[in-house]
């Protein structure tokens, strides 16, 4: 499930551990039924948001029913003004549900690290904007 902007996603997320050898066979049997779409092509990279203290991922660990996670995401490594995603992602029992927004770099870098807002408004801004002021989150790791 998402909108139609993909900014809001909603999944199950199961996830397996495979050797190479079952991944590749896996691979073979699927292939025919994937195909590539613009983010495929890229090394995904991310900058993850936590408290000084590393309060979001010591949760995480604990594999609690709820957890929180907050990150700058992009596909490719970014310039300046390259599009980039500030991304919250929850996940309850085994659902998961990310709101992300899209921003250049420098717009996000300016709003994270400089507290100057974007000039675009939206609700998934301002649940961006409750998550910093609760946890008032720092880059921890990339």
């Amino acid at each position: 499930m998402g909108d139609k902007n993909n900014n809001v996603f909603e999944r199950i997320e199961k996830k397996y551990l495979l050797s190479e050898e079952k991944f590749n066979l896996l691979f073979q049997k699927i292939e025919p039924y994937m195909s590539i779409d613009k983010f495929g092509l890229h090394t995904i990279c991310n900058i993850y948001y936590d408290t000084e203290t590393f309060d979001l991922i010591r949760n995480s660990i604990e594999k609690p029913s709820y957890k929180e996670k907050f990150r700058l995401r992009s596909y490719g490594v970014p310039g300046e003004d390259s599009m980039v995603f500030l991304e919250i992602k929850k996940k309850y029992d085994r659902t998961v549900f990310k709101r992300r927004i899209s921003l250049s770099l420098n717009e996000a870098e300016d709003y994270l690290e400089r507290n100057i807002k974007p000039k675009k408004d939206s609700q998934i801004l301002r649940e961006i904007d409750y998550f910093i002021k609760l946890y008032n989150p720092r880059k921890k790791y990339l």
